[in-house]
């Protein structure tokens, strides 16, 4: 009965798993280990490339004690100007609506940009065209900037006062920004 077991074998499986007897660095070793070696290759292979649904690097979060989610802090812009009791909304033209900003102390307007969650992009795009005197880089604690802003968020104009008086930075319908001023 042990010589009918192997012809009720099909012909591609006995192929498989006869190939290891052909492999001339695995002479030395038995029938039995060979197959073994290559066995445990497979399942190698197989658990590698297996699909995961969990993520590889767990990210930690804490957790609040009130279980509510946590809000970053942004700064609040006050403009020392004008009077608190009559806060008027920002003046607002065909191209959106102008906010004053205040420059703090070592700010950059990189960082006013990012601490107000307009794109930064958009700061680069600017400091392209801004020209010799570089009114963008050369900003002073305390400085006003005015920041233009239509009804999707995006920044359309920019106002600095630069070494010669009031400097005006205008989106393009390209999106790239041209000095006016």
């Amino acid at each position: 009965m042990a010589s009918d077991a192997p012809s009720r074998m099909p012909a591609w499986l006995s192929k498989i798993w006869h190939f290891t007897d052909t492999l001339r660095w695995m002479g030395p070793l038995p029938p039995a280990h060979r197959r073994g070696i290559v066995i445990a290759l497979l399942v190698m292979l197989l658990a590698f490339l297996w699909p995961s649904s969990s993520p590889q690097y767990p990210i930690e979060r804490p957790q609040t004690a009130s279980g509510e989610k946590e809000v970053p802090m942004q700064a609040e812009i006050v403009d020392q100007n004008a009077p608190q009791q009559n806060a008027q909304p920002p003046k607002a033209d065909s191209q959106g609506a102008w906010r004053s900003y205040t420059i703090a102390s070592g700010q950059t307007l990189a960082q006013l940009f990012r601490d107000n969650n307009l794109p930064v992009g958009d700061v680069f795009a600017m400091a392209r065209v801004e020209g010799n005197d570089q009114p963008l880089s050369a900003l002073q604690s305390g400085q006003q900037v005015k920041i233009r802003q239509n009804g999707q968020g995006v920044v359309t104009g920019l106002t600095v006062d630069g070494a010669n008086g009031p400097v005006l930075f205008t989106r393009q319908p390209d999106g790239t920004f041209i000095r006016a001023q």
